[in-house]
């Protein structure tokens, strides 16, 4: 049922194009400049880390891209066909100058291209241990450690790409061109900076299953014939969830092809859908390692540089409100009693002081004494009694 769903909406969009392009195609004419035309492309590629081989007609990464920074795991072939990315991968790991290395070879599809890479990488941390992640990480190599590196891409016995450089990433893709995996060789050579490398390469090639017949290593240089994967392969490269993504790029790719059809050159084809259908010129930029491919890993990257993992998902809301109680408090029975009577009188009037005079007969310091009592008070006749 999926693959009808996704044959439909792949028809209606190409309708959908196929008006469009009927309508606009008649009027565009591409800048005769090729030097202008290759500066305006490569400035919208750099920022996704590539640039444009107007000689030979391929895509490829800078050596200073922003993927550099993301190293490599195991995680990114396990995760590249959520991204339209079907390719052979073969990781080659072995141990060099106190460092684990990982040489790793890639050839498939990826998104409305075909390509090839080689990757460098290495590391002296030890392995992740993680909710989400288990395993090696490995981290970017330096400039110096960078290697010499060619190889040569065949699609059905023809040359269909040739790259070689001074990298830590070695890549190419052809736009447009569709291919399944198993009908692509690589001829790949590296050339290491001295042959104890190269023979810890070579043991290592033979540990992942490769004959001699397979591949060739003299003073310090290294050639393989890479046609099969020896390396177990991530699930998510086969099965229906290849078949899924390969239609899906096919079907891509001859949307693109059928938009520019009119033109032969690759950089006319990219001005012609830039100016007329900028969402598939984005599309087609991401096709070459996606914004989004290693945005969805950046919790790794933070993990690697000790910041703590998000949680793996958000804790979950409760799973029902409060009850509210079952009935409403009863009121009282009855009001509050007034008292039984009323609060009682004193039971008599209080006593006036005990004299109202100013002078009286009793003792000068006595309580009684009034207060406006004179010094000679002391001598009058109230005191001659009391002697």
């Amino acid at each position: 049922m999926l693959k009808y769903i996704i044959i439909a909406s792949v028809v209606l969009v190409l309708a959908v194009i196929g008006v469009v392009f009927f309508v606009r195609m008649k009027k565009f004419k591409p800048n005769p400049n090729k030097i202008q035309q290759l500066d305006e492309i490569n400035k919208d590629l750099k920022t996704a880390g590539f640039a444009y081989d107007l000689e030979n007609d391929y895509f490829y990464s800078l050596r200073n891209c922003p993927q550099r920074e993301a190293g490599y795991c195991s995680l990114y072939d396990e995760g590249s066909p959520f991204f339209n990315m079907i390719m052979d991968c073969e990781p080659i790991t072995f141990s060099y100058n106190g460092k684990r290395w990982l040489i790793e070879l890639w050839k498939g599809q990826y998104g409305i291209t075909t390509g090839a890479e080689i990757g460098v990488y290495n590391t002296e941390r030890e392995d992740i241990k993680s909710e989400r992640f288990t395993g090696t990480f490995y981290e970017p190599i330096s400039d110096a450690e960078q290697l010499d590196m060619s190889f040569v891409l065949y699609k059905n016995g023809k040359k269909l790409l040739k790259r070689s450089a001074h990298h830590w990433w070695l890549t190419a893709f052809k736009l447009g061109e569709f291919s399944q995996k198993d009908v692509l060789t690589m001829n790949a050579k590296i050339s290491f900076p001295d042959e104890k490398m190269a023979k810890c390469f070579t043991d290592a090639l033979i540990a992942a299953g490769y004959s001699r017949k397979e591949f060739t290593s003299r003073r310090g240089t290294v050639k393989i014939k890479y046609t099969v994967p020896h390396s177990p392969q991530p699930h998510t490269q086969a099965g229906i969830q290849e078949d899924t993504v390969q239609l899906i790029n096919k079907n891509n790719c001859a949307a693109y092809r059928f938009a520019t059809g009119k033109y032969d050159d690759t950089l006319d084809k990219l001005e012609y859908i830039k100016s007329f259908v900028p969402e598939l010129y984005e599309f087609m930029l991401n096709s070459l390692y996606a914004k989004g491919f290693f945005e969805a890993f950046k919790w790794l990257i933070k993990l690697i540089h000790g910041k703590p993992e998000p949680p793996c998902c958000e804790p979950e809301p409760p799973c029902c409100k409060p009850e509210p109680p079952c009935c409403e408090p009863e009121p009282p029975c009855c009001e509050p009693e007034p008292p039984c009577c009323e609060p009682e009188p004193p039971c008599c009037e209080p006593e006036p002081p005990c004299c109202e005079c100013d002078c009286c007969c009793c003792d000068p310091y006595d309580e009684c004494r009034h207060t406006s009592m004179k010094v000679t008070d002391l001598y009058d006749e109230c005191d001659e009694k009391d002697f």
